[in-house]
């Protein structure tokens, strides 16, 4: 059923994705100004909403230390969500394009794709942006469900 904080918690969490979104293209940009991201933000903004909506807003009404907690969990799984569906995306296009041998080979591949996403996360600022965002949504959806509900 929709709520208030479902809502909003979805909100959140999409904006917060595009403002890593951005964070990560500009340190990937700083490596090689030739890379092209398609439709990276767009992807992520819609995986981090769902994950607003069915995770965190979902589990508001708690004290607010567990909302923050509950935000730092929504968004370590946005992050291993959009890390999944970013690796798999470009598993499929290499396997389109017979870099991969076999099925098994592919799967494997979407793994070792996936690491190496993950290992561009390692940045101070984009970590302390992801504490600190997963904090501030957590609260935020917490506040939202004591207002309006």
């Amino acid at each position: 059923m929709p709520t208030a904080a479902k809502l909003l918690s979805a909100l959140c969490l999409a904006a917060f994705a595009y403002v890593v979104s951005d964070m990560i293209k500009a340190a990937m940009l700083a490596e090689d100004p030739d890379q092209n991201f398609g439709r990276f933000v767009e992807i992520n903004m819609v995986i981090a909403a769902a994950v607003g909506w069915w995770m965190l807003g979902s589990r508001v009404g708690n004290p607010y230390s567990v909302s923050l907690g509950l935000g730092l969990t929504a968004v370590a799984s946005a992050v291993f969500f959009c890390l999944f569906a970013h690796a798999f995306w470009e598993m499929l296009q290499l396997s389109l394009d017979r870099k991969f041998d076999g099925p098994m080979e592919a799967l494997i591949g979407a793994v070792q794709l996936g690491i190496d996403y993950a290992a561009e996360l390692l940045r101070v600022a984009i970590i302390a942006a992801l504490v600190a965002g997963g904090m501030l949504c957590g609260a935020f959806a917490e506040f939202i469900s004591r207002r309006w509900s």
